[in-house]
């Protein structure tokens, strides 16, 4: 599994040490890895430079679900500049990564029409779209060139492929945790967690709720109307590794101890303590974690992909800052594993016109052009990235809203015991199965029991076919 090198001890009191220390993190490119990478083009490496017919630069459509300002059309203009005299432009186009969104792109995909290269957010999404002829098999162009991804991304690369074989390159470090606002934990006398179980999270978030009405401020924002499934991949994961909704490729875990803690644990703060919006209100008022979190509403949230609305005063003014802590456990020293692995995986349409110039871009932007997505809270995968420059990008501008030390220590430090997932047999199914029932359980038509219940029995069920 790949790890960035470590130069040296974590420990910062400002933003100018975090840089200084800067080393710890993944991304240092050593002379070695500089070295291989060199070989890798001069030995190695065919790379067939694409053509422009008649005179005019081949144009790439690139679909990506992260909005053009926040980093997107920085690293075309980039890429456009580099590439102007070889004949490759590329056009950035945002779609919304939700189920109109993807079904917009998978309709563009199958058509052939308007897409070279995308970006996949899940793992369950990119199996479907492998599967379903919409992303192209990289093993010719990998090997031609000898672009090896273990190379650049470690063998957690190799966690990814679909059915043995790479239909994407992983181009961000995902690593989660809870946000926090710092300064209404110091107000309460809380200390940031460095560790913690269901329970003390639970209190916390008690301690951190008060008033009514519109008034209130509720210790926690589980973000339900976005997904249901987060206590799966961020709270059970924890424990139980990479595929915690599988005991095995033909039985799920629905019925496990900590899975159904985790569900038991969001339910306790919706509907019972009242410390975070309950799944009814989150989907009717169509509450965000900036509409909550930026506003002071909530204490805490569940995902720093809020980082670039935090970096975001003009549309979010906000005067607090941002820190995070590691998801809570079930219960002491059941930390397994580090939530965490790759995403924003690149693919390419196999449709395309323009492949030979797609996979150009890709092979660069994984390897060379994201400085510009760091700054709004993406995190490069490879390890060809100065550590240095990626930490001093993603804080950029918001050095009086995130927190450097946490942030450096739960989004950028690598760990080297990820819960990868490894098992997506009826993937998307199961995932639907599961949101129908914890919808049920979260609006109180069912209990935690009878739910679960029923989720296993009707996913298992799947899992037999």
């Amino acid at each position: 599994m790949r790890k960035w090198k470590k130069l040296g001890a974590l420990g910062m009191a400002s933003l100018m040490a975090m840089s200084v220390l800067a080393g710890c993190q993944g991304g240092q490119k050593t002379e070695q890895t500089t070295a291989s990478a060199e070989a890798a083009k001069t030995e190695g490496a065919k790379t067939e430079e694409p053509k422009a017919g008649n005179g005019e630069p081949v144009v790439l459509r690139m679909w990506g679900g992260v909005p053009a300002e926040a980093g997107p059309q920085s690293v075309c203009d980039n890429f456009n500049q580099l590439y102007k005299d070889k004949g490759i432009q590329v056009e950035y186009e945002r779609f919304v990564n939700d189920d109109t969104g993807n079904l917009k792109l998978e309709t563009n995909l199958l058509s052939g029409d308007g897409v070279d290269l995308y970006m996949t957010y899940t793992t369950d999404v990119l199996t479907k779209r492998a599967e379903g002829n919409m992303a192209l098999d990289l093993s010719e162009l990998i090997a031609r060139d000898n672009f090896q991804l273990t190379e650049y991304f470690g063998t957690l690369a190799e966690a990814y492929y679909i059915n043995g074989k790479p239909y994407s390159i992983p181009t961000k470090l995902d690593q989660y945790g809870i946000v926090l606002n710092q300064d209404m934990f110091e107000e309460a006398g809380i200390e940031i967690p460095t560790e913690w179980t269901f329970e003390e999270f639970r209190e916390i978030a008690k301690k951190l709720s008060h008033g009514e009405g519109q008034d209130k401020v509720y210790g926690m924002f589980w973000n339900s109307q976005q997904d249901l499934t987060y206590l799966f991949t961020y709270l059970a994961a924890q424990t139980n590794g990479g595929d915690p909704m599988y005991k095995s490729d033909k039985e799920t875990s629905f019925d496990d101890p900590v899975v159904l803690k985790s569900v038991e644990l969001i339910n306790n703060m919706m509907n019972v303590d009242k410390t975070s919006p309950t799944h009814t209100d989150s989907v009717t008022q169509k509450l965000s974690q900036e509409s909550m979190f930026l506003t002071g509403k909530s204490a805490m949230t569940v995902g720093p992909w809020i980082v670039r609305s935090v970096k975001d005063q003009a549309s979010y003014p906000h005067d607090f800052k941002t820190a995070f802590a590691p998801y809570p456990v079930a219960e002491e020293g059941q930390r397994n594993y580090t939530q965490g692995g790759y995403g924003d995986h690149l693919s390419i349409n196999p449709k395309s016109q323009n492949i030979d110039a797609a996979w150009e871009f890709a092979k660069w932007y994984a390897t060379e052009g994201m400085l510009p997505v760091v700054e709004g809270g993406r995190v490069p995968a490879s390890n060809t990235y100065n550590a240095l420059e990626v930490t001093e990008a993603f804080v950029m501008g918001a050095e009086d809203y995130l927190d450097a030390e946490t942030t450096q220590k739960i989004l950028i430090t690598p760990a080297d015991n990820y819960a990868v997932p490894s098992i997506t047999n009826h993937i998307a199914e199961i995932k639907k199965v599961a949101v129908e029932e914890l919808e049920g359980i979260f609006i109180g038509k069912q209990t935690v029991e009878d739910g679960m219940k029923k989720a296993k029995a009707r996913a298992d069920e799947l899992l037999q076919k």
